[in-house]
């Protein structure tokens, strides 16, 4: 390995492509440097400011939540594509399966966390960009919720929907009066569930060597989906926008760093090498 402070097992830059997006920034922001553990907590603890400021608000903004959860719900009826209320009655009918989505939707932080302390510990010429993406996504689904609050269709009463993490008691459900108090009852627009769950997706797939870990790769996402739906909480055109805000994040760090964020970094002297090679190969052409 190139650095003594790269762990065990992480990729090295032998593994990274040639740049080839615009790299945006300037070189010395683009190579690998070890990421600190206390920049990361900021990073945490603002984001969170600012849900919590967003939750705050909620209340000012119900009825318009209200109106475009039926919007949505009418939309899909008109086009025949209600998936939502056809999963929800068929966990209904299978308790252990409405169980597991319960849990799955109640901690669908750890998977995240989890991969976060992974790529850290691991794989830290991948970290920043793969967690640039985590947190541009989670950026763009705050906006979302402050520019498009939604009801999610269990709270749409009379549509049939039930919420299952209430019906069964579920640990952490938002029936509990903790739960409810520190959530946004009307973030469902976009799934930051499904968004997340694609990062964590695409994490493994393309940074795990263990084809089991490959695999869950491409199960969770899909894993995922089903939940938010059956659960009630989301409708199939919020998980679309949480994988838009992914879409639009990877395409953000690329233009910024020029290489796919779960590409191995390079160091600054190795960036410096191609692209003195890059402007001696452009010298020879001319």
């Amino acid at each position: 390995m190139s650095s003594s402070s790269e762990r065990v097992g992480d990729l090295t830059s032998e593994h990274s492509q040639p740049e080839s997006g615009p790299a945006l920034l300037p070189l010395k922001w683009r190579a690998y440097r070890p990421p600190h553990w206390w920049f990361e907590i900021i990073l945490i603890l603002v984001l969170d400011t600012v849900y919590e400021h967003l939750r705050d608000l909620v209340p000012l903004r119900e009825k318009q939540a209200y109106a475009r959860g039926w919007d949505l719900f009418h939309f899909e009826q008109h086009i025949g594509f209600d998936v939502e209320l056809t999963l929800n009655h068929f966990v209904m009918r299978h308790h252990w399966i409405a169980q597991a989505a319960n849990y799955g939707y109640a901690v669908f932080a750890i998977p995240v966390i989890g991969v976060l302390i992974w790529l850290f510990v691991w794989h830290r010429r991948v970290y920043k960009t793969a967690r640039s993406v985590l947190a541009f996504t989670t950026i763009l689904g705050l906006i979302g919720f402050w520019l498009f609050p939604t009801a999610p269709p269990r709270l749409l009463q009379g549509a049939g929907f039930v919420d299952t993490t209430v019906y069964f008691h579920t640990i952490g459900s938002w029936g509990s009066r903790t739960v409810s108090s520190h959530s946004n009852l009307f973030a469902a627009m976009p799934s930051l569930h499904c968004g997340w769950a694609l990062w964590v997706g695409l994490s493994l797939f393309f940074v795990a060597r263990h084809p089991v870990l490959r695999a869950l790769g491409v199960l969770y996402p899909l894993w995922t989906l089903f939940v938010v739906m059956a659960t009630a909480n989301h409708f199939i055109v919020d998980a679309i926008a949480g994988y838009f805000c992914v879409g639009v994040s990877v395409l953000a760090v690329w233009l910024l760093f020029g290489h796919n964020p779960w590409t191995p970094a390079r160091d600054e002297g190795e960036l410096t090498l191609t692209r003195d090679a890059k402007k001696v190969a452009e010298t020879t052409k001319v």
